[in-house]
Formats: C-alpha cells, structure tokens, sequence
C-alpha cells in the first residue's frame, strides 16, 4: 500500500511539474579546445591548442521541478575545434585542425530564482553533458580528411557543464555555459602512438535562447 501511494504522490508530482513545462530553442557562440597530454623522453607534458570559434542551435526543455530548483535539458548541433601541434610518423612536429561536429545533450539541474516584480530569473547550476561526434573533417599539411577517425578523434565524449543566465517574462534567454570533457577523445593510431598522446575537449558556449509563452 505504502508503494502505491509513493508511486501515486510521484506521478502527481511529475504531472505537475510537466504542466509547467516550456519548450524553447537557443543558439549562439562557441569557443572550444583540445588539451593535449603525451610522454615525451618519459616526462608527461600537457599543452593546449589554439581556441576555435564555432556556433551551437538546438532545443531546449525547462522543467520547474520544485522552489527555486529546475531542470533543463538540452539538444543541440555544435560545432567544436582547435588547432593543436602533433607529431607525425617521422617524428616532425605538425599543426593539425580539429573541426568536429556533435549532437551534444547538457542535462543543467538549476537553481532557478524568479524576481515577482520584473519577473525576469536568474539561474545557475550544470551537470552532465554527453556527445557523439556526428561528422567534421582534421586538416593535416597535406590532406583534409574525416575527423572521426584511427588518428584523430573518438565520436563519444561524456563531460560536466555548468550554466549561468537570465530569463525574461517576455520568453528571452540570455546564458554562458561551459563544458569540460572527463574522456580521452583521441582515436590512437594502434600502429602509431609512441608518444601516448590524450586529448580532452572543453568549451565555452554564448547563447540567446526564445521560451514558447
């Protein structure tokens, strides 16, 4: 019995909370990199590449799931990239360009406070932010070739996010959002990696988002 109501007072609050529910969609400025670590004469050594400029549109779902506490997950197109130095299978050092695109899905928990008297919010919180690489291309001195690759990168990405902005009562949404990768995205080369090189990705996202009234 005691099951049944704890499932029966969940369901009314979920059913609650989805009847205030607002779809929106964003879009806007991305500024990403790659931070590459490799062993070099049995010394780690980590260095960052150049910062890439690229865009980011999707959806976006607001769920009010109790006082000042939301949830708003997200689904977007980004576009990502860095210009970092590698080596190459004579032992040169390299420039290569990472220019990826993902389908990427932030899962933000927000504290979310609104102000009676504007009625405009500010949040701030974050959380997971899974992606999978779904096309881009890795230009080399020589060739420019799929990005997803044996040599370049792994589709699958799994970081932490946060996120701060404000709402406004006429459905405008201003925000600053990050994203830090916790996986090696570097797709090694088994016949060639004598350097142990991992790449992880971060990112910086500048948005201006519409909720449907």
């Amino acid at each position: 019995m005691k099951k049944t109501l704890t499932l029966f007072a969940l369901l009314l609050a979920f059913s609650a909370a989805w009847s205030q529910a607002r779809f929106g969609v964003k879009g806007g400025l991305t500024l990403s990199n790659i931070r590459m670590t490799g062993t070099v004469n049995n010394n780690i050594e980590t260095e960052s590449g150049n910062m890439a400029a690229g865009f980011h549109f999707g959806g976006v779902l607001d769920l009010p799931a109790g006082k000042n506490f939301h949830i708003r997950p997200e689904l977007l197109i980004v576009s990502k990239g860095s210009t970092i130095e590698d080596y190459d299978e004579n032992g040169q050092r390299i420039k290569v360009k990472f220019r990826p695109y993902y389908l990427e899905m932030p899962i933000n928990f927000l504290f979310h406070k609104t102000f009676p008297r504007s009625g405009a919010a500010i949040f701030l919180g974050g959380g997971p932010v899974v992606s999978y690489g779904i096309g881009g291309k890795m230009s080399i001195p020589t060739a420019k070739v799929d990005v997803f690759q044996k040599g370049g990168l792994k589709r699958f990405d799994l970081g932490l996010g946060t996120s701060f902005g404000f709402d406004l009562k006429n459905g405008l949404s201003f925000g600053v959002s990050t994203s830090t990768g916790l996986l090696n995205i570097y797709e090694a080369n088994p016949n060639y990696n004598p350097y142990d090189i991992k790449m992880y990705s971060s990112a910086w996202k500048i948005s201006i988002g519409y909720f449907l009234q």
